[in-house]
This record gives C-alpha cells, sequence and structure tokens, in this order.
C-alpha cells in the first residue's frame, strides 16, 4: 500500500542514530543522548545529541534539497540565537554561499556565543538509498539502513566556523538520567526508551514526544493521520493498556475493524476491548515496572505487525474485507512477499565482488521469497555478527 508522503528525511535521521560513526569522524566529536526531531520552541529539531568530551549540546538540521532561506531563517537562525554554546551541523544536498555567508557574519557579530558551526553536504547517491527505502514498509527500513552505507563518502565538510575555544568545557550534562518513578514523566521517558531499544525497527518509536504533563498516556503515531497507537503503564483506574487510536476523520476504518474482532482477537490479543473508536488491551501493572513495560512492548509489537499493513496508505486502499481465516495464509504471503522480493533486491555483483567475509554474502545472497525466510535470514545474520565478534 503506498505511503502518504515521504519519510527520506527521518529515514536519514534514523541513518546517523543508528551510525553516528558516520558524523562523528567528520566532525571530529563524540554523539550520544541521541534524540530526533525534539521540540525547539515552535519548531523540531532533526537530530539533536550532547557530546561528552566537549559537555556541549549537538543539533543537526538535515536537508534532502539545496540550501534555501526557509531552512536558513526558520530553522538555522533561531538555533544560533538560543545557543551560548554547542555545535550546530546543517546538512544539504549542496549549499549556497549567501547562507553560509549569513551565518558567519551573524556569529562573527557575536563573539560570545561559544559556537562551532559545520555545513556538510549529502552525497546524491544517499538520497537514492533514502528514496529505495521509503518505497519500501516501513517495519523493514531499520533493519536495511545499511544500504546508506554502500556509499563511500556519504557527507563531505565543505564549510566550517570554530569560536568555540579548543579547551572549553560546556555545562551540558552527560551522566546518566535518574528515573524518579514517582513522577509521571519519568516513568513515560522511561518507557519510551524501553521500546527504543526493543521496537527499534518502529520508526515512530524514535520520535521525541512532548507530553502533556499530567497525562498517563503515550500516543504514538501508527503511519496514517487520525490513528495514533495508545499506551500506559497505569491509567486513572489503575490498569495497564495497549491500543490504538481512530479520530472521527476515521471513524469508517475503525467500523471496518470491528467487523473482524475474531481474527484481530485471534492475531493481537484474545481480550480486545473495542469502544470510542478504539481497540484496547488492558492488564494489571506488575509489582515490577519492568515487567509492565515488557508486557506493553510485547502486545505492542502485535499491534503494530497486524495493522501496519493497512495503515500505509489511504482509507480508499483500505481492503473492503480484511483476509479471513481461509485467504489469510495467502493474503499474507502476497503482502509480505512483495515487500520482503523490494527489501531483497540487494546488489549482488557488490556482494560477491566485494572484500566482505565470503560466509557474510552467502547469508545475503540467500534467495528470500516470504516473510518467514526473511527473518530465519535474519536469524542466521544475528549468529553470524555473534559468533564473528
Amino acid at each position: 500500500m503506498p505511503k502518504q508522503r515521504s519519510e527520506k528525511e527521518m529515514i536519514l535521521n534514523l541513518y546517523f542514530k543508528k551510525y553516528p560513526g558516520v558524523l562523528e569522524r567528520i566532525l571530529g566529536i563524540d554523539l550520544s543522548q541521541i534524540e530526533l526531531e525534539i521540540p525547539h520552541g515552535r519548531k523540531k529539531i532533526d537530530f539533536y545529541a550532547v557530546s561528552k568530551h566537549k559537555r556541549v549540546e549537538v543539533f543537526v538540521e538535515i536537508q534532502l534539497t539545496q540550501s534555501d532561506e526557509a531552512h536558513l531563517k526558520e530553522k538555522i537562525m533561531p538555533i544560533l540565537q538560543s545557543l551560548q554554546e554547542g555545535i550546530v551541523v546543517w546538512t544539504a544536498l549542496r549549499f549556497d554561499q549567501k547562507h553560509l555567508s549569513a551565518v558567519k557574519a551573524f556569529l562573527k557579530a557575536n563573539p560570545q556565543k561559544y559556537v562551532n558551526f559545520y555545513g556538510l553536504e549529502l552525497h546524491p547517491e544517499v538520497i537514492k538509498q533514502a528514496e529505495i527505502l521509503d518505497n519500501l514498509s516501513p517495519l523493514i527500513i531499520w533493519p536495511n539502513l545499511w544500504r546508506i552505507n554502500k556509499v563511500a563518502y556519504p557527507l563531505k565538510l565543505v564549510y566550517r566556523h570554530e569560536q568555540m575555544p579548543k579547551a572549553h568545557i560546556g555545562r551540558a550534562y552527560v551522566g546518566e538520567y535518574r528515573y524518579d518513578f514517582n513522577r509521571i514523566e519519568d516513568v513515560k521517558r522511561c518507557l519510551m526508551e524501553y521500546l527504543r531499544k526493543h521496537l527499534a525497527y518502529f520508526p515512530n518509536i524514535h520520535k521525541s514526544k512532548k507530553h502533556l504533563a499530567h497525562s498517563l498516556t503515550i500516543s504514538l503515531g501508527a503511519g496514517i493521520g487520525g490513528v495514533v497507537y495508545q499506551l500506559s503503564c497505569r491509567n486513572q483506574q489503575g490498569k495497564a493498556f495497549v491500543g490504538i487510536h481512530f479520530d472521527q476523520s476515521r471513524e469508517d476504518m475503525y467500523r471496518r475493524f470491528r467487523l473482524h474482532k475474531s481474527l484481530i482477537t485471534k492475531k493481537v490479543h484474545p481480550n480486545i476491548v473495542m469502544e470510542n473508536r478504539s481497540l484496547r488491551v488492558y492488564f494489571e501493572p506488575y509489582a515490577d515496572l519492568f515487567d509492565t513495560m515488557a508486557e506493553i512492548k510485547d502486545v505492542l509489537e502485535k499491534f503494530i505487525q497486524f495493522f501496519s499493513p493497512y495503515l500505509h496508505g489511504s482509507v480508499e486502499g483500505l481492503p473492503n474485507d480484511l483476509p479471513g481465516e481461509v485467504g489469510e495464509e495467502r493474503n499474507s504471503q502476497g503482502l509480505q512477499g512483495k515487500v520482503v522480493e523490494e527489501v531483497m533486491k540487494i546488489d549482488r555483483e557488490w556482494l560477491r565482488s566485494s572484500m566482505i567475509d565470503p560466509k557474510l554474502a552467502e547469508i545475503l545472497l540467500e534467495e528470500v521469497t516470504d516473510e518467514r525466510a526473511f527473518l530465519a535470514q535474519q536469524e542466521r545474520l544475528s549468529e553470524y555478527l555473534i559468533n564473528r565478534f
């Protein structure tokens, strides 16, 4: 099912999060505490991190086209204006010299700002690889981000302006965050970190959320406007839950799913509750908060795996009938088989001619025709890497 909009920028965000060394090597800094799409005033920062060595914040703005006035005035300048110390990185396909000159002029006019600025150009092949990934199912983008590593030099440093003294050590906190589980915000923050670790393949799990201070519920975009996953370690009634909620504009979609409650209870959870345009699973929280989080993760994963194929497109693209008992396996093979076939369009000649380990190449060159074979291949690949390193 086709996507509603391009997510190429988010794909590059995920790539730099999974492979921070790409940025670290070209900038000569370390990156930790990485977050994506964090709120910054009325805008969002694409990629945020902290340099433990320099103890300063790092802000990265990712632009897939040539630099323009909009990005300069609405993204880069507000960051520079708000900082007293830190590192700001602007990536673009190409830079207009006047935009870089504007940054330099602003910083030179404010020498009290200990800010280093870097302009990085993206290799066109990086954009091409991001486009390939953007056409695949979102659930298999994360394990295939390695494709971008096929580009020998994905980034090129084309501009730098440094006015942070070499010996300067900033004031950013670089220690581990200490959670206070008596605070709602800390419980939600910890749950999100837990999910990012265990459900890394779901892209929206990596987006930072600005939660309501007193809300017990976390909402995550489910892949289509007007539909969100909802979860809580303990709601006002003392229950933990995982669910999917449909806005009023998606009521037709909700009603269609309701018609297939028996299939959903079989594939997702036997205790599905359908009410108020929501499908939810409630359970008693465990004494150990992390056991509750583990249960939330397991149930949420089943929601994601079941609903995602129907949510990454328009309402019109939703089948009138979800796969039933008889046609279920055939339909699943058709949908997942096509997705896996797309993913596994690996440059086989490149693999054969490259210097990588023959055993690794053998695993990657195996023919994959359905989801089960794809998962089996991933397990063999993981086993190889564990034994290899």
